[in-house]
């Protein structure tokens, strides 16, 4: 698969899809600050909270692997256009929730929505983008997490404060639905080369991608890492305004300076990747786990909260080397028709951690009578196995997964 877009045609995708992994990573942020009035409003306990969390990536993980075979044998564009206009709609419904069974509902459809988009944003790069480019393309988008997450915590920590959740909500509906349109007429360029592409495609059997050793390595190291990441995600407003009495507005400030240092660390680590990343995946992955271990764990003993923010930044530009390299990887090692297939199964992986690690750490909060040592050792213990599995990364052994018989 070869790239035939110009420059300006490259730039355009990139923008589109930029700005609608900008606004997904900000919904997620938005419902872990939201929780806490929402809690309060429908009367929940951590249980129920860490439910709520939970139910998206739950969907989510399920929906990564039909997005990735879909865009496989079909193509991208579609695929992302529908996914942003689907979670969009599901945004705009969490406003109207009345229950805690309703909002259960929508947050699962939610997941629905967004599910395929992150396996089809790679096969999208894939069309695009020659090999050389993928992995700086890759981490652009991917680091839409921080910069999502930095919006997420300062300005909507303020619109939630000023507007309430409901409000909120709303607003990131309509953004949702306004970059659907965008990404909608950016991807049009090119998209007759990317049809002839889709339909050359050969058919590959999902039983030998799962004989391969080192898509499940990805999945584990994706599954346990994203458990840290997720739950330091999810929890850490709340255990801010517990341990340090912040208020809402504060606690997105004090967000904001480590995930917009975060934003430029991924852009980085995608540099590195494409100038001398190639063949030693393993070292950016072994470093990035055990130091996210490390800087976790100085994050949960501190007792200042100036420390407990520069942790917090070291934690996530730690975490920066695992995210980019493991997005990066099938873009490199894996065949070009099985590139959103093998996305999707890792993906599957790491989703599979972030629906664990809420309702997990919530069950062990309330356990515990509001303690969260429990669950911080979970994401400590998630951490070090990352790490474990980092070590037994074998880049040397190529994938090589062969179409099925009577296929080109």
């Amino acid at each position: 698969m070869e790239a035939s877009f110009s420059s300006s045609q490259k730039a355009a995708c990139l923008s589109g899809l930029f700005l609608a992994w900008a606004v997904g990573y900000a919904d997620r942020i938005l419902m872990s600050t939201a929780i806490i009035p929402i809690g309060h409003e429908l009367s929940l306990d951590a249980r129920e909270a860490g439910m709520l969390l939970s139910a998206f990536y739950i969907s989510y993980a399920l929906m990564q692997l039909a997005g990735g075979w879909l865009s496989d044998r079909f193509g991208s564009r579609i695929v992302v256009v529908l996914c942003i206009v689907m979670w969009s709609v599901f945004t705009g419904a969490t406003s109207m929730a009345w229950s805690f069974g309703s909002l259960l509902v929508i947050r699962f459809l939610f997941g629905v929505g967004e599910g395929s988009f992150s396996p089809a944003s790679s096969v999208t790069v894939a069309e695009v983008f020659p090999k050389p480019e993928r992995a700086r393309a890759k981490s652009f988008l991917i680091s839409t997490v921080f910069l999502g997450n930095a919006a997420g915590s300062g300005l909507i920590g303020l619109t939630v404060a000023r507007l309430g959740w409901r409000g909120s909500f709303h607003i990131l509906a309509v953004v949702g639905m306004g970059v659907a349109l965008i990404l909608w007429f950016a991807l049009r360029s090119g998209m007759a080369s990317q049809r002839e592409r889709a339909a050359d495609r050969p058919r590959v059997s999902w039983s030998a991608l799962l004989r391969t050793p080192m898509a499940w390595k990805l999945t584990a190291i994706w599954f346990f890492t994203s458990m840290l990441y997720v739950g330091v995600q999810s929890w850490m407003p709340s255990y801010l305004m517990k341990a340090y009495r912040i208020d809402l507005l504060h606690i997105g400030l004090a967000a904001t300076v480590p995930n917009l240092i975060a934003f430029a660390g991924t852009n980085a680590v995608g540099v590195l990747l494409d100038k001398y990343g190639n063949g030693r995946e393993r070292v950016f992955m072994l470093l990035g786990a055990l130091f996210s271990a490390v800087f976790f764990a100085l994050m949960i003993t501190t007792t200042s909260i100036a420390l407990l923010v520069m942790y917090w930044t070291l934690f996530l530009l730690a975490f920066n080397f695992v995210y980019a390299t493991v997005f990066s990887a099938p873009l490199r090692h894996f065949p070009e028709h099985l590139i959103g297939s093998a996305t999707g199964l890792m993906n599957f992986g790491g989703q599979l951690g972030n629906s664990i690690a809420p309702v997990a750490m919530g069950a062990l909060i309330a356990a515990s009578g509001g303690s969260y040592l429990a669950a911080f050792w979970l994401l400590l213990v998630s951490g070090v196995l990352a790490t474990l599995v980092s070590a037994t990364w074998n880049p040397a052994r190529a994938v090589a997964v062969r179409p099925l018989a009577g296929n080109p």
